[in-house]
């Protein structure tokens, strides 16, 4: 069953088989390849954002312990305004939780 040469040098029908058969055996290798390479490279993200939002965490709750005494001595000041701001916040914070 020999053929003409055509443009890439394959002669015949089974060397095209043969040639697709390897280029799926490769295409199923490197799935596989994948399929192990996706749950170490997601692990090591939730790792990396794991590690992130306990450093966001450590660095409000650092600023918190910072300025947790000038917010004191504000209320205790000004009571009244601490309260309308406060309630203000509220009001803010639910309209934009009602809103769909």
């Amino acid at each position: 069953m020999k053929r003409r040469k055509n443009g890439n040098g394959i002669h015949t029908v089974e060397e095209r088989f043969d040639a697709l058969k390897a280029d799926f055996d490769a295409l199923q290798k490197d799935l596989r390849g994948l399929a192990t390479d996706v749950p170490n490279a997601a692990r090591d993200g939730v790792n990396r954002l794991i590690r992130n939002g306990e450093e966001a965490r450590d660095e409000v709750e650092a600023w918190t312990n910072e300025n947790i005494g000038s917010l004191r001595d504000s209320i205790r000041d000004q009571p009244l305004a601490a309260c309308v701001l406060s309630m203000s916040a509220g009001a803010l914070l639910g309209a934009l939780m009602l809103r769909r």
